[in-house]
């Protein structure tokens, strides 16, 4: 999945700032499709969020983000592993600082 440059262009892009599909396919330059395809699998990997944004129009504008800092792969006789580091949302942050943790 991570080999796929589309995939890696949504991390990047979303980790700047949210993003919509189509500012996303602006950027991977591919269809809107495609990206919805890849942030699906993005999201059932917990590598992207969706967060609903209302607009006046009634209608709900989706932004994908992540919180992603970096993905590490080793190699050992043993096989692969993988490590995922992730920045703190504010919240937690603040959370983190109110209960002395």
């Amino acid at each position: 999945m991570l080999g796929d440059e589309c995939t890696r262009t949504i991390l990047v892009e979303t980790k700047k700032e949210p993003c919509s599909a189509a500012e996303l396919s602006d950027c991977a330059g591919v269809s809107e499709p495609t990206v919805y395809r890849r942030l699906e699998r993005l999201r059932e990997y917990d590598l992207v969020t969706e967060d609903i944004q209302p607009v006046t129009d009634g209608k709900n504008y989706k932004l994908y983000r992540t919180d992603l800092d970096g993905i590490e792969l080793d190699l050992s006789e043993d096989g692969f592993e993988i490590t995922i580091s992730r920045r703190k949302r504010m919240a937690d942050r603040f959370t983190q600082f109110v209960e002395g943790s």
